[in-house]
C-alpha cells in the first residue's frame, strides 16, 4: 500500500487530479438521461469545473474560490444536477487543507462557507440543524481529511531526515575513525621512514651515486605520500574541504605525470609517453583519476612484468572522451589476473564513478590497461 500513500505526495497533484476528471467525466457518459437531469446550465457547470479543477496543479486555492463562486450562483439560477461541481468542490476542499499554507487554508474555508451558505440559503433558515450537519460533511470532513493527509507527510518527512541525519552521523564517526586511523597509524611509519630516510642521507657515508640516487627517491617519494595523507585526513574529518583540497592541480597534471613517470625510470623500467598537452584543461577529479591510472599501472608493471620491463603510455583527449592507454611489452613471467588486486578494483570504482570504462586485458607480450572516461562540454571545447 506505499503506492497509495506516495499518490497524496506533492509531486503526484497532477495524478490525483487527472483521475478526479476521469471519474466526473465517466459520470457525464454514464449518468440518466432526460431534461429533468441535465440541461445547458447543468452541463456547462460540470464541465467547467471538470476542466477548472486542472488549475489545482497550481493553486488548491484558486480552485476553492472558483467553485465557491460556482456554488453561490445557485441563489440565482435553478441548477438542476449539482453533482460534479460538488464533488469537484469538496476534493479542491483536501487538496486546500493538504497542501496550502495556513493562510491560504483560512482563506479558502471563508470562500467555501460563505459559497456553500449562499448555494444552500433558500433551506438554510427553515432547517438550520441539518445545514450544519450539510456544512459539517461537505466542509469540515474534507479539510480534516487533507490535514490528515498533511499530517501524515509531515509524520513521514521528519521520518526521512531523521534517518538521513542518522545516517550521516554513522558515516561522520566512520570517517573520523579512519581519519584518526591514517593520521596514528599509516601517516606516522610514513613520516618515521622519511625521517630515517633522510637521517640516513645525512650521517652516513655513500659512495655509490646510485645509493644516494635510491634514497633521494625514497625521501621524496615518502614527502609526497605524508602530504598526500594529511590531506586526506582533512578531507575525511570535513568533506566540506573536499572541494578545496585538490590532490592534484589539472595545470600541473603534466608535471606529475612527468614525475610518476620518472620515478618508474629511476626504479628501472623503460618508460615511453605521448600525453596530450590538453590534459591540462581536464577538471580536477578526472585529472586525479588519470594520475592514479598511470601511478598504479606503472606499478603494477614492475610488480608483474620487473624492473627491466618497457612500457608505452599514451593519453589523448578526442571529441568528448579521454583515452589512456598503458601497455607493458613483457618481462618476467606474470601471475597476475585481470580482475587485478585491491588497486585495480579501486581504479575500476573512480572511472565508473566518473562515467568511463577500465579494461585490462592480456596481450602478446605482455599486458595493457585502456581507460576511457567522458569529457564535460567545456574540456570537450577544448581539447
Amino acid at each position: 500500500m506505499q503506492w497509495a500513500g506516495r499518490l497524496f505526495e506533492e509531486r503526484y497533484t497532477w495524478v490525483r487530479i487527472t483521475v478526479l476528471t476521469l471519474s466526473g467525466v465517466g459520470y457525464l457518459v454514464l449518468a440518466p438521461d432526460g431534461d429533468a437531469n441535465w440541461r445547458a446550465l447543468d452541463l456547462t457547470l460540470a464541465i467547467t469545473a471538470i476542466v477548472y479543477g486542472f488549475v489545482g496543479v497550481w493553486s488548491s486555492l484558486a480552485v476553492v474560490l472558483g467553485l465557491s463562486v460556482m456554488a453561490s450562483l445557485e441563489l440565482f439560477t435553478d441548477v438542476a444536477n449539482w453533482t460534479v461541481p460538488e464533488v469537484a468542490f469538496t476534493w479542491a476542499l483536501v487538496e486546500l487543507s493538504m497542501r496550502a499554507p495556513q493562510r491560504q487554508r483560512l482563506i479558502g474555508l471563508g470562500a467555501a462557507l460563505l459559497g456553500m451558505g449562499l448555494h444552500d440559503a433558500p433551506s438554510s433558515f427553515q432547517e438550520p440543524l441539518l445545514q450544519l450537519f450539510r456544512f459539517s460533511v461537505q466542509i469540515g470532513v474534507p479539510f480534516l481529511l487533507g490535514a490528515y493527509f498533511r499530517a501524515q507527510q509531515q509524520l513521514a518527512h521528519r521520518i526521512t531526515e531523521h534517518a538521513r541525519q542518522e545516517i550521516q552521523a554513522v558515516r561522520a564517526e566512520e570517517r573520523t575513525s579512519i581519519a584518526r586511523e591514517i593520521h596514528d597509524l599509516v601517516a606516522h611509519h610514513v613520516a618515521s621512514i622519511v625521517l630515517r630516510v633522510g637521517v640516513a642521507r645525512n650521517v652516513l657515508p655513500l659512495n655509490d651515486p646510485r645509493v644516494e640516487q635510491v634514497l633521494d627517491d625514497v625521501h621524496a617519494t615518502g614527502t609526497s605520500a605524508l602530504a598526500d595523507l594529511r590531506k586526506l585526513v582533512a578531507v575525511l574529518r570535513d568533506p566540506a574541504h573536499a572541494q578545496h583540497t585538490p590532490f592534484v592541480d589539472p595545470e600541473g597534471l603534466e608535471v606529475a605525470l612527468a614525475a610518476a613517470i620518472e620515478r618508474s625510470r629511476q626504479i628501472g623500467l623503460t618508460v615511453t609517453a605521448d600525453i596530450d598537452p590538453q590534459v591540462k584543461t581536464l577538471d580536477a577529479r578526472t585529472a586525479l583519476a588519470v594520475l592514479r591510472i598511470v601511478q598504479e599501472g606503472l606499478a603494477n608493471v614492475a610488480r608483474h612484468a620487473g624492473l627491466g620491463a618497457r612500457a608505452h603510455l599514451d593519453i589523448g583527449l578526442g571529441g568528448d572522451r579521454l583515452t589512456l592507454a598503458l601497455r607493458d611489452f613483457g618481462g618476467m613471467p606474470s601471475t597476475s589476473t585481470t580482475q587485478g588486486g585491491h588497486g585495480l578494483v579501486g581504479l575500476r570504482e573512480r572511472i565508473t564513478v566518473l562515467g568511463g570504462t577500465l579494461t585490462v586485458m592480456a596481450e602478446e607480450p605482455g599486458w595493457s590497461l585502456t581507460a576511457t572516461m567522458p569529457l564535460t562540454d567545456r574540456e570537450a571545447a577544448q581539447s
